[in-house]
């Protein structure tokens, strides 16, 4: 039997955007509790029992994060519930999230009920500098909003889909970037001068793909890009190629650096 009433909330965030949206949605509903994604493949904890299961994490190349997808390949429904996620983007509705995630479900003999993008802050500082802190407000203010429809439709069950569009360019572009990511974190680099050594790009990482042997990181060609170590780093020590260099660092106003690091043991 499920637990009655029980929901269980993945999650995946590097820069709390996903965390704040779990934890607005956990004071919303009864009995909720929050899982990291990373912190439950590090674990091994893959089977679930619940009446309704989440999923929030950001988009990465217009589809799921590397590791939302490892974990779906690995997680094991136990009942039937009701199934729902939500992608925090900068830019909602170009990429194809939940029908990546669904072709993952359909293995399971399980579909999503409910999908819904969540515009906040994009995260990809190698793309454009972060949003000046009014159009942030201006976003956080919608969202708020959105995200109360969203806890009650959860709260009834509701099923709900959502536009995705330009799926065949948006399939290319990801399977693009999953053929190179031996080769990604070549583009980080750590000014050592700046660097204080606080191990806090290390424990940020959901891979564990950053070492510190001399107290500086290094990273080991097994980076999902999530950016976590940069925008983390408290002397913006870390940058990616050039382009980085003066832009934005950024995490969500709520969520407290320590609450995005993880002390992976064993």
């Amino acid at each position: 039997m499920t637990d009655i009433g029980k929901t269980i909330i993945y999650y995946y965030s590097s820069t709390g955007n996903s965390l704040y949206v779990a934890r607005f949605l956990q004071e919303r509903l009864p009995d909720v509790e929050l899982r990291s994604i990373p912190e439950e493949l590090n674990n091994g904890r893959f089977e679930v029992k619940a009446d309704k299961v989440g999923f929030v994490f950001p988009m990465h190349y217009l589809s799921l994060p590397l590791q939302v997808e490892e974990f779906l390949e690995k997680v094991s429904f136990k009942e039937s519930p009701y199934l729902f996620a939500i992608a925090t983007c900068g830019v909602p509705y170009w990429g194809r999230p939940f029908l990546d995630m669904n072709a993952f479900l359909s293995k399971k003999r399980r579909q999503l009920h409910g999908a819904w993008f969540l515009r906040l802050v994009s995260n990809y500082l190698p793309y454009r500098d972060t949003a000046a802190q009014w159009r942030i407000s201006i976003r956080a203010w919608f969202a708020e909003r959105k995200l109360k429809g969203i806890a009650k439709a959860i709260a009834q069950n509701d099923h709900h889909d959502t536009w995705q569009v330009l799926r065949d360019m948006c399939r290319r572009y990801h399977e693009e970037w999953r053929g190179r990511q031996k080769t990604i974190d070549e583009n980080f680099s750590c000014d050592t001068e700046k660097c204080n050594s606080c191990g806090m790009c290390q424990r940020i990482c959901p891979k564990g793909n950053i070492v510190r042997s001399d107290g500086h990181p290094v990273w080991q060609h097994n980076c999902v890009e999530c950016l976590g170590c940069l925008h983390i780093c408290p002397v913006e020590a870390i940058d990616y190629g050039g382009v980085t260099k003066g832009r934005r660092r950024y995490r969500h106003k709520d969520i407290l650096p320590k609450e995005l690091l993880h002390d992976f043991r064993g």
